[in-house]
């Protein structure tokens, strides 16, 4: 039976999470954008072969589930990383030793970068390239047509998306538990081993995610009608 009065201290619990859970979220995000607007800009001006190289890496990341990709990552990057860490610090660093964290990271930075470099390519499509070539022609350098034009447009086009992917990030990092790093799933999982509950601790996880996802959904919509209107 449900103890509805075990629900509020889960949820305090839990909350410790979240400003880590929407941290990682930003950093894979953010980078992921990065990486992403590259690719995506790359692809426009390169020929088939390059074309071709990023668009099977993209297809891998945006076909394998995030589970397995994480995996893959977890059971090889620190054997990489370690004789790296190693040389720089001069003092010897074992796989075990590495900071699951470079994992989380490493793997879903990859995964939006993949979806990112799509949002990013199909936004730049959607500006009218006449604009770019009336800036380009009236003496505008191609570097401040693009960045001046061109991306303002593109990233009002594209952030709408960008929204739905740091709320999908937020909650596909509640697959991180399984590398041993605590998020919000991974705190309603503990609070349960602790207080031996098996039911109130998910509800008051699935409350905290439903409460962020809301809070976050006023503050994008404030946001982008804020950017819109300075277009």
């Amino acid at each position: 039976m449900i103890d509805f009065a075990v629900l509020p201290r889960a949820f305090l619990f839990i909350a410790q999470a979240i400003p880590n859970t929407l941290f990682m979220a930003f950093i894979s995000l953010f980078f992921g954008i990065l990486f992403g607007s590259v690719i995506a800009v790359i692809r426009q001006s390169s020929g088939r072969f390059v074309n071709g190289i990023f668009a099977v890496l993209v297809s891998f990341f945006r076909g394998v589930p995030s589970i397995v990709q994480l995996f893959i990552v977890y059971n090889s990057l620190p054997f990489l990383l370690a004789p790296v860490i190693s040389s720089f610090t001069g003092q010897t660093v074992k796989p075990f030793d590495v900071s699951p964290y470079w994992t989380v990271y490493t793997t879903f930075i990859l995964y939006n970068t993949a979806y990112q470099s799509e949002n990013v390519r199909g936004a730049l499509l959607s500006v009218d390239r006449g604009q770019y070539e009336a800036a380009v022609a009236t003496g505008m350098t191609p570097f401040a047509a693009f960045t001046r034009i061109i991306f303002p447009q593109a990233f009002i086009v594209a952030l709408p998306t960008f929204f739905t992917y740091y709320l999908k990030t937020i909650k596909l990092l509640a697959l991180v538990f399984t590398v041993k790093v605590v998020d919000m799933f991974a705190e309603a999982d503990i609070f349960s081993a602790l207080y031996n509950r098996r039911t109130e601790p998910y509800i008051a996880d699935a409350i905290a995610y439903w409460t962020v996802a809301i809070i976050l959904t006023f503050f994008f919509s404030w946001w982008e009608k804020k950017l819109r209107t300075k277009i």
